[in-house]
Protein backbone atom coordinates (compact mmCIF):
# COMPACT_ATOMS: atom_id res chain seq x y z
CA UNK A 1 0.00 0.00 0.00
CA UNK A 2 3.06 2.69 0.81
CA UNK A 3 4.55 1.60 -2.07
CA UNK A 4 1.19 2.94 -4.66
CA UNK A 5 0.80 5.97 -2.23
CA UNK A 6 4.25 6.92 -3.12
CA UNK A 7 3.77 6.17 -6.53
CA UNK A 8 0.91 8.62 -6.87
CA UNK A 9 2.60 11.37 -4.73
CA UNK A 10 5.39 11.25 -7.24
CA UNK A 11 3.06 10.86 -9.98
CA UNK A 12 0.98 13.90 -8.67
CA UNK A 13 3.92 15.75 -9.88
CA UNK A 14 2.88 15.46 -13.58
CA UNK A 15 -0.44 17.55 -12.78
CA UNK A 16 2.46 20.44 -11.82
CA UNK A 17 3.44 21.43 -15.45
CA UNK A 18 6.05 23.94 -14.79
CA UNK A 19 7.67 20.72 -12.40
CA UNK A 20 7.30 18.60 -15.03
CA UNK A 21 8.51 20.35 -18.37
CA UNK A 22 11.51 21.74 -16.11
CA UNK A 23 12.37 17.95 -15.32
CA UNK A 24 11.84 16.87 -18.56
CA UNK A 25 14.36 19.84 -20.09
CA UNK A 26 17.07 19.14 -17.55
CA UNK A 27 17.16 15.30 -18.79
CA UNK A 28 16.84 16.44 -22.47
CA UNK A 29 20.05 19.03 -21.56
CA UNK A 30 22.03 15.61 -20.36
CA UNK A 31 21.27 13.71 -22.91
CA UNK A 32 22.51 16.67 -25.24
CA UNK A 33 25.61 17.24 -23.29
CA UNK A 34 26.05 13.29 -23.78
CA UNK A 35 25.82 13.06 -27.75
CA UNK A 36 26.00 16.72 -29.17
CA UNK A 37 28.76 14.97 -30.96
CA UNK A 38 26.76 12.19 -32.77
CA UNK A 39 25.38 12.23 -35.95
CA UNK A 40 24.94 10.46 -39.05
CA UNK A 41 24.25 11.07 -43.09
CA UNK A 42 20.75 10.81 -43.65
CA UNK A 43 19.97 14.07 -41.81
CA UNK A 44 22.01 16.35 -43.38
CA UNK A 45 19.78 16.09 -46.42
CA UNK A 46 17.35 17.81 -44.88
CA UNK A 47 19.86 20.25 -43.18
CA UNK A 48 20.76 21.17 -46.95
CA UNK A 49 16.51 21.94 -47.47
CA UNK A 50 17.17 24.55 -44.99
CA UNK A 51 20.19 26.03 -45.84
CA UNK A 52 18.82 26.59 -48.97
CA UNK A 53 16.16 27.60 -47.87
CA UNK A 54 17.13 30.50 -46.09
CA UNK A 55 19.83 31.81 -48.39
CA UNK A 56 16.55 32.06 -50.67
CA UNK A 57 16.81 28.94 -53.16
CA UNK A 58 13.69 27.73 -52.00
CA UNK A 59 13.42 24.60 -50.40
CA UNK A 60 15.38 22.20 -52.72
CA UNK A 61 18.15 20.56 -52.51
CA UNK A 62 20.10 21.47 -55.83
CA UNK A 63 18.68 24.74 -56.38
CA UNK A 64 16.86 25.08 -59.86
CA UNK A 65 15.32 21.83 -59.26
CA UNK A 66 12.17 21.23 -57.12
CA UNK A 67 12.67 17.52 -55.99
CA UNK A 68 11.24 16.45 -52.47
CA UNK A 69 14.19 14.06 -51.38
CA UNK A 70 13.59 14.89 -47.38
CA UNK A 71 11.21 12.60 -45.88
CA UNK A 72 10.72 15.28 -43.06
CA UNK A 73 9.16 18.80 -44.79
CA UNK A 74 8.82 20.33 -41.56
CA UNK A 75 11.98 19.51 -40.03
CA UNK A 76 13.86 21.05 -42.35
CA UNK A 77 11.52 24.54 -41.72
CA UNK A 78 11.88 24.41 -38.13
CA UNK A 79 15.67 24.75 -39.22
CA UNK A 80 15.45 27.25 -41.96
CA UNK A 81 15.89 29.88 -39.18
CA UNK A 82 18.92 28.35 -37.72
CA UNK A 83 20.60 28.34 -40.76
CA UNK A 84 19.64 31.97 -41.34
CA UNK A 85 20.85 33.13 -38.25
CA UNK A 86 24.52 31.11 -39.02
CA UNK A 87 23.91 29.08 -36.00
CA UNK A 88 25.31 25.28 -36.46
CA UNK A 89 22.19 23.63 -37.97
CA UNK A 90 23.56 19.85 -36.83
CA UNK A 91 24.35 20.83 -33.60
CA UNK A 92 20.62 22.26 -32.75
CA UNK A 93 19.11 19.14 -34.67
CA UNK A 94 20.95 17.10 -32.00
CA UNK A 95 19.09 19.28 -28.97
CA UNK A 96 16.20 19.55 -30.75
CA UNK A 97 15.85 15.83 -31.10
CA UNK A 98 17.26 14.86 -27.03
CA UNK A 99 14.44 17.50 -25.51
CA UNK A 100 11.50 16.19 -27.78
CA UNK A 101 12.81 12.52 -26.91
CA UNK A 102 12.60 13.77 -23.00
CA UNK A 103 9.54 15.52 -23.74
CA UNK A 104 8.61 12.02 -25.27
CA UNK A 105 9.18 10.01 -21.64
CA UNK A 106 7.08 12.77 -20.13
CA UNK A 107 4.08 11.83 -22.33
CA UNK A 108 4.21 8.19 -21.05
CA UNK A 109 4.24 9.60 -17.75
CA UNK A 110 1.15 11.89 -18.33
CA UNK A 111 -0.66 8.47 -19.65
CA UNK A 112 0.19 6.27 -17.08
CA UNK A 113 -1.17 9.34 -14.74
CA UNK A 114 -4.03 9.51 -16.91
CA UNK A 115 -4.98 5.90 -16.56
CA UNK A 116 -4.40 5.10 -12.98
CA UNK A 117 -1.30 3.21 -13.76
CA UNK A 118 1.93 5.78 -12.31
CA UNK A 119 4.13 2.81 -11.87
CA UNK A 120 4.21 1.85 -15.04
CA UNK A 121 4.28 5.18 -16.93
CA UNK A 122 7.41 6.14 -14.34
CA UNK A 123 8.75 2.98 -15.56
CA UNK A 124 7.46 3.39 -19.56
CA UNK A 125 9.37 6.73 -19.08
CA UNK A 126 12.45 6.19 -18.00
CA UNK A 127 12.93 2.81 -20.38
CA UNK A 128 12.08 5.25 -23.62
CA UNK A 129 14.20 7.84 -22.86
CA UNK A 130 17.34 6.01 -21.99
CA UNK A 131 16.83 2.70 -24.70
CA UNK A 132 19.70 3.05 -26.42
CA UNK A 133 18.22 2.34 -30.11
CA UNK A 134 16.42 6.02 -30.44
CA UNK A 135 19.50 7.82 -29.51
CA UNK A 136 21.33 6.45 -32.09
CA UNK A 137 19.27 8.37 -34.50
CA UNK A 138 19.68 11.52 -32.93
CA UNK A 139 20.23 14.78 -35.29
CA UNK A 140 17.53 13.24 -37.31
CA UNK A 141 13.60 14.28 -37.17
CA UNK A 142 12.90 10.70 -35.79
CA UNK A 143 12.69 11.51 -32.22
CA UNK A 144 10.34 14.76 -32.51
CA UNK A 145 8.48 12.35 -34.32
CA UNK A 146 8.32 9.99 -31.64
CA UNK A 147 7.57 12.62 -29.43
CA UNK A 148 4.79 14.13 -31.81
CA UNK A 149 3.02 10.62 -31.84
CA UNK A 150 2.70 10.27 -28.14
CA UNK A 151 1.62 13.75 -27.66
CA UNK A 152 -0.79 13.16 -29.97
CA UNK A 153 -1.98 10.28 -27.63
CA UNK A 154 -2.35 12.28 -24.13
CA UNK A 155 -4.23 15.15 -25.98
CA UNK A 156 -6.34 12.26 -27.24
CA UNK A 157 -6.86 10.52 -23.35
CA UNK A 158 -7.46 14.11 -22.18
CA UNK A 159 -10.20 14.54 -24.75
CA UNK A 160 -8.79 17.80 -26.40
CA UNK A 161 -10.33 17.58 -30.39
CA UNK A 162 -8.67 20.32 -31.37
CA UNK A 163 -4.98 19.85 -30.30
CA UNK A 164 -5.08 16.38 -30.93
CA UNK A 165 -6.24 17.05 -34.44
CA UNK A 166 -3.56 19.78 -34.87
CA UNK A 167 -0.69 17.42 -33.70
CA UNK A 168 -2.09 14.64 -36.01
CA UNK A 169 -1.67 16.59 -39.11
CA UNK A 170 1.40 17.95 -38.03
CA UNK A 171 3.00 14.45 -37.69
CA UNK A 172 2.33 13.58 -41.05
CA UNK A 173 4.24 17.06 -41.85
CA UNK A 174 7.23 15.55 -39.93
CA UNK A 175 7.47 12.45 -41.36
CA UNK A 176 4.61 11.21 -43.89
CA UNK A 177 4.26 7.49 -41.64
CA UNK A 178 2.72 9.94 -38.66
CA UNK A 179 -0.57 9.42 -40.49
CA UNK A 180 -0.67 6.19 -38.56
CA UNK A 181 -1.00 7.92 -35.64
CA UNK A 182 -4.42 9.14 -36.69
CA UNK A 183 -6.55 6.34 -36.61
CA UNK A 184 -5.45 5.36 -33.19
CA UNK A 185 -5.74 8.58 -31.41
CA UNK A 186 -8.79 9.00 -33.16
CA UNK A 187 -10.11 5.74 -32.08
CA UNK A 188 -8.69 6.22 -28.75
CA UNK A 189 -10.84 9.43 -28.25
CA UNK A 190 -14.02 7.42 -29.40
CA UNK A 191 -13.16 4.23 -26.22
CA UNK A 192 -11.94 6.89 -23.67
CA UNK A 193 -14.85 9.09 -24.26
CA UNK A 194 -17.65 5.81 -23.65
CA UNK A 195 -19.48 7.11 -26.41
CA UNK A 196 -18.47 4.68 -29.16
CA UNK A 197 -22.06 3.57 -29.74
CA UNK A 198 -23.18 7.45 -30.26
CA UNK A 199 -21.30 8.63 -33.53
CA UNK A 200 -22.44 12.20 -32.57
CA UNK A 201 -20.00 12.36 -29.97
CA UNK A 202 -17.02 10.83 -31.89
CA UNK A 203 -14.00 13.34 -32.02
CA UNK A 204 -15.28 14.50 -35.62
CA UNK A 205 -13.80 18.08 -35.21
CA UNK A 206 -10.57 16.10 -34.19
CA UNK A 207 -10.76 14.53 -37.73
CA UNK A 208 -11.60 17.17 -39.56
CA UNK A 209 -8.78 19.14 -38.55
CA UNK A 210 -6.24 16.22 -39.00
CA UNK A 211 -7.78 15.81 -42.70
CA UNK A 212 -7.56 19.42 -43.49
CA UNK A 213 -4.07 19.71 -42.39
CA UNK A 214 -3.00 16.74 -44.42
CA UNK A 215 -4.75 17.53 -47.17
CA UNK A 216 -2.83 20.90 -47.05
CA UNK A 217 0.72 19.38 -46.72
CA UNK A 218 -0.44 16.83 -49.98
CA UNK A 219 -1.74 19.68 -52.29
CA UNK A 220 0.89 21.62 -51.73
CA UNK A 221 3.74 19.18 -52.02
CA UNK A 222 2.16 18.49 -55.12
CA UNK A 223 2.44 21.63 -56.26
CA UNK A 224 5.72 22.49 -55.69
CA UNK A 225 6.88 19.25 -56.37
CA UNK A 226 4.86 17.58 -58.92
CA UNK A 227 4.03 14.95 -56.18
CA UNK A 228 2.46 14.56 -52.74
CA UNK A 229 5.33 12.04 -51.14
CA UNK A 230 9.03 12.09 -51.11
CA UNK A 231 10.96 10.22 -54.41
CA UNK A 232 12.94 8.91 -51.43
CA UNK A 233 10.74 5.91 -50.89
CA UNK A 234 10.96 4.40 -54.47
CA UNK A 235 14.77 4.39 -53.42
CA UNK A 236 14.12 3.18 -50.60
CA UNK A 237 11.98 0.22 -51.90
CA UNK A 238 14.65 -0.39 -55.00
CA UNK A 239 17.53 -0.44 -52.29
CA UNK A 240 15.91 -3.14 -50.56
CA UNK A 241 15.79 -4.83 -53.58
CA UNK A 242 20.08 -5.24 -53.82
CA UNK A 243 20.86 -8.96 -52.71
CA UNK A 244 22.59 -9.25 -49.62
CA UNK A 245 20.89 -5.47 -48.65
CA UNK A 246 18.90 -5.50 -45.45
CA UNK A 247 14.88 -4.97 -45.68
CA UNK A 248 12.63 -3.62 -42.76
CA UNK A 249 12.24 -7.34 -41.33
CA UNK A 250 15.81 -8.27 -41.46
CA UNK A 251 16.89 -4.88 -40.01
CA UNK A 252 14.12 -5.79 -37.10
CA UNK A 253 15.10 -9.04 -36.36
CA UNK A 254 19.01 -8.90 -36.50
CA UNK A 255 18.53 -5.65 -33.96
CA UNK A 256 15.98 -8.19 -31.52
CA UNK A 257 18.66 -10.60 -32.16
CA UNK A 258 21.68 -8.47 -30.99
CA UNK A 259 19.54 -7.37 -27.89
CA UNK A 260 18.59 -10.40 -26.81
CA UNK A 261 21.98 -11.67 -26.14
CA UNK A 262 22.33 -9.93 -23.36
CA UNK A 263 20.36 -10.90 -20.35
CA UNK A 264 19.63 -7.27 -19.02
CA UNK A 265 17.56 -7.43 -22.42
CA UNK A 266 16.08 -10.25 -22.30
CA UNK A 267 14.61 -9.37 -19.26
CA UNK A 268 13.67 -6.32 -20.50
CA UNK A 269 11.77 -8.14 -22.96
CA UNK A 270 10.67 -10.77 -20.95
CA UNK A 271 8.89 -7.49 -18.60
CA UNK A 272 7.23 -5.98 -21.81
CA UNK A 273 5.55 -9.70 -22.51
CA UNK A 274 4.52 -9.78 -19.19
CA UNK A 275 3.02 -6.36 -19.75
CA UNK A 276 1.55 -7.44 -22.85
CA UNK A 277 -0.87 -10.34 -20.73
CA UNK A 278 -1.42 -7.44 -18.42
CA UNK A 279 -3.15 -5.22 -20.35
CA UNK A 280 -6.42 -7.56 -19.95
CA UNK A 281 -6.46 -5.44 -17.07
CA UNK A 282 -5.48 -2.09 -18.32
CA UNK A 283 -6.36 -2.46 -21.72
CA UNK A 284 -5.85 1.33 -22.67
CA UNK A 285 -2.38 0.31 -23.16
CA UNK A 286 -3.25 -1.22 -26.17
CA UNK A 287 -3.35 1.93 -28.22
CA UNK A 288 0.69 2.97 -28.04
CA UNK A 289 1.61 -0.69 -28.00
CA UNK A 290 -0.99 -1.33 -31.41
CA UNK A 291 0.57 1.70 -32.72
CA UNK A 292 3.93 0.12 -33.11
CA UNK A 293 2.08 -2.93 -34.54
CA UNK A 294 0.52 -1.27 -37.09
CA UNK A 295 3.54 0.96 -37.50
CA UNK A 296 5.96 -2.30 -38.23
CA UNK A 297 3.43 -3.80 -40.44
CA UNK A 298 3.53 -0.87 -42.66
CA UNK A 299 7.40 -0.90 -43.05
CA UNK A 300 6.97 -4.34 -43.80
CA UNK A 301 4.46 -4.03 -46.32
CA UNK A 302 6.29 -1.11 -48.03
CA UNK A 303 9.43 -3.48 -47.98
CA UNK A 304 11.99 -0.67 -47.48
CA UNK A 305 15.93 -0.60 -47.19
CA UNK A 306 16.23 -1.29 -43.32
CA UNK A 307 18.04 1.13 -41.95
CA UNK A 308 18.25 1.37 -37.83
CA UNK A 309 16.19 4.85 -37.63
CA UNK A 310 13.28 2.66 -39.45
CA UNK A 311 13.45 0.22 -36.38
CA UNK A 312 13.81 3.03 -33.49
CA UNK A 313 9.74 3.91 -33.66
CA UNK A 314 8.61 1.26 -31.92
CA UNK A 315 10.22 1.56 -28.82
CA UNK A 316 6.60 3.57 -28.34
CA UNK A 317 4.67 0.22 -28.38
CA UNK A 318 7.84 -2.05 -25.87
CA UNK A 319 8.01 1.25 -23.13
CA UNK A 320 4.22 0.88 -22.13
CA UNK A 321 4.66 -3.06 -22.10
CA UNK A 322 7.67 -2.94 -19.96
CA UNK A 323 6.25 -0.47 -17.42
CA UNK A 324 3.19 -2.52 -17.04
CA UNK A 325 5.55 -5.80 -16.88
CA UNK A 326 7.37 -3.92 -14.19
CA UNK A 327 4.17 -3.28 -12.32
CA UNK A 328 2.98 -6.52 -12.47
CA UNK A 329 5.79 -7.70 -10.70
CA UNK A 330 6.28 -5.40 -8.09
CA UNK A 331 2.08 -6.22 -7.19
CA UNK A 332 3.26 -9.34 -7.23
CA UNK A 333 5.76 -9.21 -4.37
CA UNK A 334 3.45 -7.15 -2.84
CA UNK A 335 0.61 -9.50 -2.24
CA UNK A 336 3.21 -12.31 -1.70
CA UNK A 337 6.30 -10.83 -0.06
CA UNK A 338 4.66 -8.04 2.11
CA UNK A 339 5.84 -4.41 1.29
CA UNK A 340 9.33 -4.46 2.41
CA UNK A 341 9.97 -7.17 -0.32
CA UNK A 342 8.01 -4.96 -2.78
CA UNK A 343 10.33 -1.99 -1.83
CA UNK A 344 13.33 -3.64 -2.41
CA UNK A 345 12.46 -5.20 -5.92
CA UNK A 346 11.16 -1.96 -7.25
CA UNK A 347 14.73 0.01 -5.76
CA UNK A 348 16.66 -2.92 -7.49
CA UNK A 349 14.84 -2.67 -10.96
CA UNK A 350 14.83 0.81 -10.96
CA UNK A 351 18.38 1.04 -10.00
CA UNK A 352 19.29 -1.35 -12.20
CA UNK A 353 17.29 0.17 -15.07
CA UNK A 354 19.01 3.30 -14.82
CA UNK A 355 22.69 2.09 -13.89
CA UNK A 356 22.69 -0.03 -17.03
CA UNK A 357 21.24 2.34 -19.24
CA UNK A 358 23.40 5.29 -18.26
CA UNK A 359 26.37 3.38 -19.46
CA UNK A 360 24.76 2.08 -22.54
CA UNK A 361 24.11 6.46 -23.41
CA UNK A 362 27.36 6.84 -22.30
CA UNK A 363 28.98 4.79 -24.66
CA UNK A 364 26.81 5.66 -27.55
CA UNK A 365 28.18 9.45 -27.04
CA UNK A 366 31.77 7.95 -27.34
CA UNK A 367 30.93 6.22 -30.97
CA UNK A 368 31.18 8.87 -33.16
CA UNK A 369 30.63 7.98 -37.00
CA UNK A 370 34.27 8.15 -38.71
CA UNK A 371 32.21 9.39 -42.22
CA UNK A 372 31.10 12.55 -39.66
CA UNK A 373 34.89 13.60 -40.67
CA UNK A 374 35.38 12.13 -43.69
CA UNK A 375 32.56 13.58 -45.32
CA UNK A 376 33.02 16.80 -44.09
CA UNK A 377 36.52 16.97 -45.57
CA UNK A 378 35.19 15.98 -48.82
CA UNK A 379 32.77 18.27 -48.83
CA UNK A 380 34.96 21.42 -47.66
CA UNK A 381 37.74 20.62 -50.23
CA UNK A 382 34.99 20.66 -52.84
CA UNK A 383 33.26 23.65 -51.81
CA UNK A 384 37.27 25.09 -51.61
CA UNK A 385 38.46 23.60 -55.05
CA UNK A 386 35.30 23.22 -57.36
CA UNK A 387 33.62 26.23 -59.28
CA UNK A 388 29.96 26.83 -57.89
CA UNK A 389 27.93 24.97 -60.57
CA UNK A 390 30.30 21.49 -60.84
CA UNK A 391 28.16 18.48 -60.65
CA UNK A 392 29.20 16.35 -58.21
CA UNK A 393 28.28 12.79 -57.82
CA UNK A 394 28.88 10.49 -54.45
CA UNK A 395 26.71 7.62 -52.96
CA UNK A 396 26.31 9.25 -49.94
CA UNK A 397 25.30 12.96 -50.36
CA UNK A 398 24.46 14.10 -46.82
CA UNK A 399 27.15 15.06 -45.33
CA UNK A 400 29.13 15.39 -48.46
CA UNK A 401 26.56 17.67 -50.02
CA UNK A 402 25.94 19.62 -47.27
CA UNK A 403 29.76 21.28 -46.90
CA UNK A 404 30.16 21.06 -50.63
CA UNK A 405 27.11 23.38 -51.47
CA UNK A 406 27.42 21.94 -55.36
CA UNK A 407 24.81 20.21 -57.64
CA UNK A 408 24.61 16.69 -56.50
CA UNK A 409 24.05 13.41 -58.73
CA UNK A 410 23.22 10.62 -56.01
CA UNK A 411 24.08 7.49 -56.49
CA UNK A 412 21.63 6.48 -54.13
CA UNK A 413 18.71 7.45 -55.75
CA UNK A 414 17.44 9.71 -53.18
CA UNK A 415 17.46 12.86 -55.63
CA UNK A 416 16.97 11.09 -58.86
CA UNK A 417 14.58 7.92 -59.17
CA UNK A 418 15.83 7.23 -62.53
CA UNK A 419 18.93 6.34 -60.84
CA UNK A 420 16.70 4.34 -57.97
CA UNK A 421 15.58 2.16 -60.77
CA UNK A 422 19.23 0.92 -61.41
CA UNK A 423 19.63 -0.28 -57.65
CA UNK A 424 17.45 -3.32 -57.65
CA UNK A 425 18.64 -5.17 -60.86
CA UNK A 426 22.55 -4.22 -60.27
CA UNK A 427 23.30 -2.15 -56.61
CA UNK A 428 25.41 0.62 -55.98
CA UNK A 429 28.43 0.23 -58.63
CA UNK A 430 25.50 -0.93 -61.59
CA UNK A 431 23.94 2.64 -60.32
CA UNK A 432 26.87 4.91 -60.34
CA UNK A 433 27.73 3.18 -63.78
CA UNK A 434 24.66 4.77 -64.93
CA UNK A 435 24.85 8.35 -62.82
CA UNK A 436 28.41 9.00 -64.74
CA UNK A 437 27.09 7.88 -68.27
CA UNK A 438 23.47 9.95 -67.83
CA UNK A 439 24.70 13.05 -65.75
CA UNK A 440 28.31 13.23 -66.81
CA UNK A 441 29.31 14.42 -62.93
CA UNK A 442 32.24 16.92 -62.98
CA UNK A 443 33.29 15.22 -59.80
CA UNK A 444 33.21 11.87 -58.82
CA UNK A 445 33.52 10.82 -54.61
CA UNK A 446 34.27 7.15 -54.06
CA UNK A 447 35.60 5.05 -51.92
CA UNK A 448 36.68 2.29 -54.23
CA UNK A 449 37.80 -0.77 -51.44
CA UNK A 450 34.03 -0.89 -50.34
CA UNK A 451 32.45 -0.89 -54.17
CA UNK A 452 35.11 -1.33 -57.11
CA UNK A 453 34.16 0.91 -60.10
CA UNK A 454 36.79 2.40 -61.75
CA UNK A 455 39.12 -0.93 -61.31
CA UNK A 456 37.18 -2.46 -63.85
CA UNK A 457 36.31 0.40 -65.77
CA UNK A 458 39.60 1.65 -67.81
CA UNK A 459 37.34 4.13 -69.50
CA UNK A 460 36.77 5.98 -66.54
CA UNK A 461 40.61 5.42 -65.36
CA UNK A 462 41.49 7.34 -67.92
CA UNK A 463 38.69 10.04 -67.80
CA UNK A 464 38.43 10.48 -64.27
CA UNK A 465 41.77 11.07 -63.04
CA UNK A 466 41.91 11.66 -59.10
CA UNK A 467 42.41 14.82 -57.45
CA UNK A 468 42.16 14.61 -54.00
CA UNK A 469 42.02 11.72 -51.23
CA UNK A 470 40.86 12.26 -47.72
CA UNK A 471 42.30 9.52 -44.71
CA UNK A 472 39.23 7.02 -44.47
CA UNK A 473 39.66 5.18 -41.13
CA UNK A 474 37.14 2.74 -42.23
CA UNK A 475 39.55 1.37 -44.85
CA UNK A 476 43.16 0.87 -45.62
CA UNK A 477 42.36 2.84 -48.71
CA UNK A 478 41.30 6.77 -48.74
CA UNK A 479 38.35 8.15 -50.19
CA UNK A 480 39.09 9.62 -53.57
CA UNK A 481 38.03 12.60 -55.31
CA UNK A 482 37.95 11.93 -58.96
CA UNK A 483 37.72 14.76 -61.75
CA UNK A 484 35.92 13.77 -64.74
CA UNK A 485 36.16 15.33 -68.28
CA UNK A 486 33.76 13.99 -71.14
Amino acid sequence: MKIKQTIIRLGSTVREPYLAWVAAMIVGLGLFAVLFRRGYDDPYITYRYAANLSAGYGFVYNPGTATLSTTTPLFGLILAPVAFWGWPVPLVANLVGCLSHASGGLALWYLGDRWGNQLAGIMAALLYVFFPLPLTTVGSETMPAMALTLWSFVCAAQGRQWLTGFLLGVSVWLRPDGVLAGPVALLMMVVSGGAWRQWQRWPWKAALLWIIIVAAGLGLAWMVYGIPLPVTLYAKQQQALIPGFYDFGDRLWVTLSEYLRQPLYQAVFGLAGLGLVATIRTPYWLFPIGWAVLYGLAYTVLHVAGYFWYVAPLLIGLAPAFGLGVQTVIDWLQRFGGQRLATIGLIVLVGVTIAWFSGAVYRIGQQIDPRLTVYRAAGEWLAAHTPPDARVAALEIGIIGYYAQRPMVDIAGLLQPDIAAQLGTGGFVAAASYALEFYHPDYLVWQEQALPLLSHRPDLVERCPVVATIPDPRYPQPLTIYQCRW
